[in-house]
Parts: structure tokens; sequence; C-alpha cells
């Protein structure tokens, strides 16, 4: 695709510029102001425009008003050190059609040009893949600040009642842990991620690097529930980015128990007259010889699963 790369830091225009090389795109301009992006915009007439929020005389945002106004179906991403989903969703509302948060990585940045990419029939399904790829994007993150080795082990997507899915689906153990998140915004959806509690040292020494005595207190549940919330942040990220609306997660809450008895607890939280598709996510950490396990569930309701296939 051909860009126009907006950014006043010749720093970041030089990472992006060869990260798009890498991947196959052209850079036709690059813009250090507003104005001169303007200018460029109407000359060089991009596919995708890389734009910075903070630059020199016009803003991001003028200039991103001013681009959609020549053009109301262009796509811009805009580039951007903060991390807040009000902000996030502004932005969206405007007409962006995704958000470059940096620091950002190789695999972050894949990810978002294939999701700008035109879009090819997706043999696997729409939820399955966004599922997938926010799954690869987040065990490489959670890889670079873990003493351990972390890998999405698969991705299944199921449909139906939610009584249909909690018959069929089977997670492993005699007990869990599960962290639920109820997640609200114009599609609002839920999710629990389960550990099991006997892994906590395993999970402490491969996240944190430190041990941890057997058994659950407050501290470890803490933890558990950072886990959970860095990986419900990749769906989040995932699903903003391809729907262009944003997503406020509830804090966690934590529960104890047979696998079954937690996932009826997600259950008795939904419309039990509803059909929903339901991205299951196993991930493994790998630390030294032992493996700690855990599962994501992911409960999207009929509503978004639309707004999804028509993305």
């Amino acid at each position: 695709m051909k860009v126009l790369l907006v950014e006043d830091n010749a720093l970041t225009r030089h990472t992006i510029k060869a990260l798009l090389a890498k991947l196959g795109h052209e850079v036709v301009a690059e813009a250090e102001n507003g104005e001169t992006a303007l200018e460029y915009f109407t000359k060089f007439k991009p596919e995708v425009v890389f734009l910075d929020i903070i630059l020199p005389g016009k803003s991001g945002l003028e200039v991103l008003e001013e681009i959609l106004g020549i053009d109301p179906r262009a796509r811009v991403v805009v580039i951007t050190a903060v991390d807040q989903d009000e902000i996030d969703q502004r932005l969206y509302d405007k007409g962006v059609h995704a958000v470059l948060r940096k620091p950002f990585s190789f695999d972050d940045f894949k990810v978002l040009m294939n999701g700008l990419a035109p879009k090819a029939a997706d043999p696997s399904g729409t939820l399955e893949g966004i599922a997938a790829a926010a799954m690869e994007r987040c065990a490489e993150r959670l890889s670079r600040i873990s003493a351990g080795k972390w890998t999405v082990v698969s991705v299944r997507v199921s449909h139906g009642s939610m009584a249909e899915i909690v018959r069929d689906h089977t997670i492993s153990g005699a007990s869990g842990l599960a962290v639920y998140f109820s997640v609200g915004g114009k599609y609002p959806f839920s999710s629990m991620i389960i550990f099991k509690p006997e892994d906590i040292n395993v999970v402490s020494l491969g996240f944190l690097g430190l041990p941890q005595l057997p058994g659950l207190n407050q501290a470890q549940e803490l933890l558990f529930s950072e886990l959970a919330n860095i990986i419900l942040n990749s769906v989040i990220s995932a699903l903003s980015n391809k729907l262009k609306h944003g997503f406020l997660p509830s804090a966690p809450k934590c529960l104890v128990g047979e696998p079954r008895f937690l996932l009826e607890a997600l259950c008795d939280t939904l419309d039990s007259g509803q059909h929903y598709s339901v991205a299951a996510i196993t991930l493994d950490l790998k630390y030294g010889e032992d493996t700690a396990r855990s599962e994501a569930i992911v409960v999207i309701p009929a509503n978004l699963a639309e707004a999804l296939a028509a993305a």
C-alpha cells in the first residue's frame, strides 16, 4: 500500500518507514507538520496515512478533520503514546481507522497493517481470526516482559446458547481460579480467564521471576488478575481497531471452584435465551521444565458478532 507518513520525530519516521518497507509497503511522502501533510495528501493520494497526534502548527486532530473533509473514506492511523480508552473512542468517533501506540513492536505493526489490507475471505471465521491475532500479539508482549516464554496453544470458536456452550465445553483440572470481566461500550460482552491455583509458583516465577508459596492469598489473586487484565486488553485492542469503537472493562472479580461451576457462574450473568459466539483461547507459560496453562473465554453476543462480520 502507498503510505503518507506524518510525524515530526525523525527517529519514529525512520522506524515506521523501515517496518513498512519490510512488509512490502511504500512511503510515498513524509511530512513533519500539518500544512505539508495536507499538501502531500492531495498530491499523492495515499491509501493509508500515519498521523502523529502532536505536531507543530496544526494539531494532528485538525489535520485529521481536514483529511476526512477532503476524502471521508481516507484510512488514517493515529500515532500516540497515550493509552486511554476514552481518547481512543473519541479518535474512532472522528473517523480514525486504527491507533498505533508508542512504543510498539514489529508484531504490533504487522497486525495493524494486516488489518488495513484489503479483506480477503477468511475461512477460519472473523472472530477466530481476530482472537488468534490478538493472542499471538499478547503472547509476544508477555514473553518480552516475563522471565518465561508464552505461547498460544489453540484458538477455537463455538456458537449457541450458553447452556449448550457450557455443556460442550471442557476445561482440564479439578479446580480453577477464574477472573471475570464485564466489558461495557456500544457492544458489551463478557469474558473470564481461568488459571490453575496449583500453578501459582510457575506463574510467579515465569511472569515475575519470583517464587510463591503454595495456596492462594490476596497477593496471588492480584497476580492472576494482572495477567488476566493483560490478556483481556489484547482482545479489547483488537476489537477496537476492527470496529472503531472503544470498550471499558469492569474491575476484575475472582472466583475459585470446579471448572463447570466457573462456566456456570459466567452463564448466570448472561441472557439464557440469546445465542452467543464464544472464543476459547489456550495459553501456555513455560518456565524451565515447568508449564502453566490458562484459558481465556470471550463471550460475544449476536450484535457484536454481526458488527464484526460487517466491518
